[in-house]
């Protein structure tokens, strides 16, 4: 079913126009040149302009439009006859024609053929007779009483047609002008060719009219097969749009330097400049112009007082020409236009794309080194509280914590500085025995809350100092943070031997983390009071870089222990090392 509001302007347009043909019948059955037949043509210009497809419904006229449809609509009625009968009548057929094909649906299409139909009909048949009834080429009166009297059943069979939901929509009040001209044109032709086979013959209206109508439809036919004649070959089809593509040789000139000069042109500033400077010599009949972006403004090419605004993709764009350009022009130029700010936003946003990711390059390596610089300064912070405990006289047990303790701390700060100076990939320092890698942690974490396995691990065992040292010591600083909430627990470093690579693991005897943050722990920064966030999403990315990964494998109470391993041997069996 159609909705209530498509079905009565369906209803609406149909009505119009029967009632349009209607008014324009009853004036060939009064005739033009009697006063109903005038006053009934005034009646019917009416109707037609509630009919009309070219003006708006709610669009006012205004008083130079009204007078000038009253001044025009009243000189015809006053001066109606045959012959301007039948040029109005061809005008409506252009007006028809250019309907039909429009409408997608059949009943739709089928409605305005039958409108055009009576409108050819009473054309050919009634109107145009008439008008040369002073050259008496026509003496069938019956003929002209049947159209007269039996063409109005044209009308019944209209009113009855159904309606389709598709029909309606933009194409009710639009005409195409293209189809519109070739029927006014066709119809041109079928009256002149009648009219002209009946003089040169010396025959008789209608018989010209048949032979005429058969000579113009075996034309068409000749002319539809050579067109496209489907016999392996082209025809008139392909030259005609051979020569249509021909004359966008220079469009695609232009295109071709765009794709050129962004291969060879990365900022989106120069390339917009160079762009625009070629743009005179790839189309015809630019000058010059002005152009506007985020960039800035310039001027490239010549001025002239022509001018075409055009303003596509944050791109205002003024080009000067050298005659006024026509409406293919403006289109064709506003192509262009649309194409350099297709080009330009790409520039532009590899450009936007590459600062971004050296902003995030950069705060990536501050990151980082912030929380290098935060577990030196927690290393500092105990040595302070270690001196606070000390007092005056400290002990030889203290002297021996500074001595292993200071030495640490000022290599790792020399080396947050040398990568703060010299941002380098971590990849790049040599790795170093596992047995000296962990003395050196051991220094660093001596307490009895902490247990590290695999102290004497052999020689032959390699770590990256910088990428265990930083997942390391972030993991103990987590648990020592735990120990506030939960005094008592214990943790457990231990390192594993495997063939791709060595494998840490950290664990703790303390609560379980919440199963909503343990989703999101290396995916995202995690908020946390005491840490389990960021730092352990800047551990996961640098584990990430160097073919590591750093996952949490167990989250229970009693037993939290994640661990350090490379990408090939995550399901391989652990075995500790040997001492």
């Amino acid at each position: 079913m159609l909705p209530l509001a498509t079905a009565s302007l369906i209803a609406q347009r149909r009505w119009l126009l029967l009632a349009f043909l209607a008014s324009l019948h009853l004036v060939l059955f009064a005739g033009p040149a009697s006063p109903l037949g005038r006053v009934l043509f005034l009646s019917h210009i009416g109707v037609g302009l509630l009919w009309q497809p070219f003006v708006q419904p709610r669009r006012r006229l205004g008083f130079k439009g009204t007078a000038l449809v009253v001044f025009t609509a009243t000189f015809l009625a006053y001066h109606l006859n045959w012959g301007l009968l039948t040029l109005w009548l061809m005008l409506l057929t252009g007006v028809i024609g250019g309907k039909v094909f429009l409408f997608p649906n059949r009943w739709e299409r089928i409605f305005y053929l039958w409108a055009l139909g009576y409108l050819a009909t009473a054309l050919l048949a009634f109107v145009l007779p008439q008008s040369l009834a002073g050259l008496t080429l026509t003496e069938d009166a019956a003929l002209d009483a049947l159209i007269l009297y039996a063409s109005p059943a044209v009308f019944v069979v209209m009113a009855l047609l159904p309606a389709e939901r598709s029909a309606i929509g933009t194409h009710a009040e639009i005409v195409d002008y293209v189809y519109g001209v070739l029927t006014f044109l066709l119809m041109a032709v079928i009256v002149l060719a009648s009219l002209a086979l009946s003089l040169l013959w010396q025959a008789g209206y209608y018989a010209a009219l048949t032979s005429s109508l058969v000579l113009i439809a075996a034309t068409l036919l000749l002319l539809g097969f050579i067109w496209n004649p489907r016999a392996g070959f082209g025809g008139l089809g392909s030259a005609v749009a051979q020569h249509v593509m021909s004359l966008g040789l220079p469009f695609e000139d232009w295109l071709e330097s765009l794709a050129a000069l962004s291969r060879r042109e990365e900022d989106a500033a120069r390339f917009l400049s160079l762009a625009c400077a070629d743009l005179p010599q790839r189309l015809a009949g630019i000058q010059g112009g002005l152009c506007s972006s985020a960039e800035g403004e310039f001027r490239f090419g010549e001025s002239s007082r022509h001018a075409a605004v055009f303003s596509h993709g944050g791109i205002r764009m003024t080009l000067f020409t050298r005659v006024q350009p026509s409406p293919s022009l403006m289109w064709y130029y506003d192509l262009a236009v649309r194409l350099l700010a297709e080009f330009h936003l790409g520039k532009w946003r590899a450009q936007e794309l590459r600062r971004l990711s050296y902003i995030e390059a950069i705060h990536e390596t501050g990151a980082r080194l912030t929380h290098d610089v935060k577990n030196l300064l927690q290393s500092l912070d105990a040595l302070c509280a270690a001196i606070a405990r000390e007092g005056e006289a400290p002990s030889p047990r203290f002297a021996e914590l500074l001595r292993r303790q200071l030495p640490e701390i000022a290599a790792r700060l020399r080396q947050t500085l040398a990568k703060l100076a010299a941002p380098a990939s971590l990849a790049d320092e040599p790795p170093v025995p596992a047995t000296d890698w962990l003395a050196s942690l051991a220094n660093r974490f001596a307490g009895d809350w902490l247990v590290i396995e695999a102290a004497a691990a052999p020689a032959a065992a390699l770590v990256l100092p910088a990428m265990f040292s930083s997942i390391a010591e972030n993991l103990l600083q987590n648990v020592a943070n735990k120990r506030r909430d939960q005094p008592g627990i214990t943790a457990r470093l231990r390192l594993f031997e495997h063939e791709r690579g060595p494998i840490l693991e950290v664990e703790d005897d303390g609560a379980a983390i919440p199963s909503d943050i343990a989703a999101r722990l290396f995916v995202q920064r995690v908020p946390s009071a005491h840490g389990l966030g960021i730092g352990l999403y800047q551990c996961a990315r640098l584990a990430e870089e160097h073919g590591y990964r750093l996952s949490l494998v167990d989250n229970r109470a009693g037993s939290v222990r994640f661990r350090l391993a490379p990408q090939e041997a995550l399901e391989a069996p652990l075995r500790p090392s040997k001492g």
